[in-house]
């Protein structure tokens, strides 16, 4: 008796699905970038004597500022990955 792996189907492109991701992706990179305008605002609006944890407070949020940067340019990359996937569909069909 032979096995025989069953043929895996390529999968069907819906035009629906993939918007859903576009938009979703768009509206996670509008969110890091919201947020990291935000942490900005306050690295530049507090001075060391209105409070603070000093120099560790300042790297901590530098550091996640470039976090939310990072994750935003990520899901834009995919985003546009996303279009490019939708124009190959457009134009094949």
């Amino acid at each position: 008796m032979s096995r025989r792996r069953p043929e895996l189907a390529m999968p069907r492109f819906d035009l629906n699905d993939t918007l859903y991701v576009l938009r979703d992706n768009l509206g996670k990179a509008d969110a890091f970038i919201t947020a990291a305008e935000e942490l900005i605002e306050q690295c530049w609006g507090e001075t060391e004597d209105e409070g603070g944890d000093g120099d560790d407070s300042i790297l901590r949020r530098r550091n996640h500022v470039a976090q939310l940067i990072e994750s935003a340019k990520l899901a834009v990359r995919a985003a546009a990955y996303t279009g490019k996937e939708s124009d190959k569909y457009r134009q094949g069909a």
